[in-house]
């Protein structure tokens, strides 16, 4: 771990000391065998950091739809340099494709819209991420145009529905504006100051970067890098007394758009691409990546395992977690 964090007992901060013996035995008695990692953060200081599966602190797991959250960091830090003036812009100034009245809704779709799933965009996610409408788009050479020919089923703003299309827009529309990629401005104003080292994301042919393009997994992230982006929302937006994304939008982003709707047991509600949580937020990726920022308890979790086909999910560590933390 970098310098800015340092190691700390349970204890020297007001935690039992047996609270991460019992997770720890929790894993092995439900034998999660694809748990990769397990690290937890309290009051800005690692008190627990365990590693499985031949696992260490240099280990990159792909994080999936973490990547969604990282996003939507883009976004606040976008607002922020005054590459985009405000998320209320309609997304046709700066993708063309969907000023050209193909359909009477597509005006009406703004940044918000996107931030929060609910474009009104048709979507049919498929089975265990095998989607044969993602294929199809994966196949044409302009992304945007393909999405833009795609039927509305619901007027923007009206309906929350988790779907890939928000997302590749939002990411090309960072592009656009940034006058590169969203890779770019995030490797640029959010891994460099965290001291965060991943690859760059795939790029269509269009030039759209995607954490999921032509089937490459390179969106590797570790523990250690996942629980720093936990800690810059934790901080407000601040690391190391610079302002990576300012507060209002950290605020914003992790506040309740849509309510009583989850992706996993632990969810309850959905921001700007961050999910809520009781007592918190936090960002979800298939096969059970989590970042876990616990507002109350100054916490940050962190959890990484090897994806399957089935998707697991294992936010019942979190709560197990909790649970002895409340205790």
């Amino acid at each position: 771990m970098s310098d800015e964090w340092k190691f700390s007992t349970p204890e020297a901060v007001g935690m039992n000391n047996n609270i991460f013996e019992q997770v720890d035995d929790y894993i092995k008695q439900k034998r999660y065998r694809l748990i990769n990692s397990i690290l937890v953060v309290k009051d800005g200081k690692i008190v627990f950091e365990h590693y499985y599966n031949k696992c260490n602190e240099q280990s990159k797991n792909h994080i999936r739809s973490v990547w969604k959250s990282i996003l939507s960091i883009a976004v606040g830090i976008s607002l922020n340099k005054g590459y985009i003036k405000s998320i209320d812009e309609p997304i046709g100034a700066y993708l063309p494709q969907f000023s050209l009245n193909k359909h009477p809704f597509h005006k009406l779709i703004t940044i918000r819209h996107l931030l929060t799933m609910s474009s009104g965009i048709y979507w049919n996610g498929g089975i265990h991420y095998h989607c044969p409408m993602l294929a199809q788009m994966m196949r044409s050479k302009d992304w945007i145009a393909h999405i833009s020919d795609i039927d509305m089923n619901s007027v923007p703003g009206t309906h929350f529905q988790y779907k890939e299309w928000d997302v590749i827009l939002l990411s090309a529309l960072i592009g656009r504006a940034y006058e590169g990629t969203a890779y770019d401005i995030v490797q640029k104003h959010l891994y460099e100051p965290l001291q965060i080292a991943s690859e760059e994301w795939p790029r269509s042919s269009c030039g759209i970067s995607y954490h999921a393009a032509v089937g490459e997994e390179r969106s590797n992230l570790s523990a250690r890098d996942l629980a720093k982006i936990g800690m810059l929302f934790a901080q407000e937006g601040t690391w190391k007394s610079k302002v990576i994304v300012t507060s209002d939008y950290v605020k914003q982003a992790t506040a309740p758009v849509y309510t009583n709707v989850s992706i996993d047991e632990s969810t309850n509600g959905y921001g700007f691409l961050w999910w809520l949580l009781p007592g918190g937020y936090g960002a979800r990726g298939s096969g059970g990546q989590e970042i876990n920022v616990m507002s109350e308890s100054n916490l940050v979790s962190v959890i990484q395992a090897t994806p399957t086909a089935s998707s697991k999910s294992y936010s019942d560590i979190q709560d197990f977690l909790m649970r002895a933390i409340i205790r």
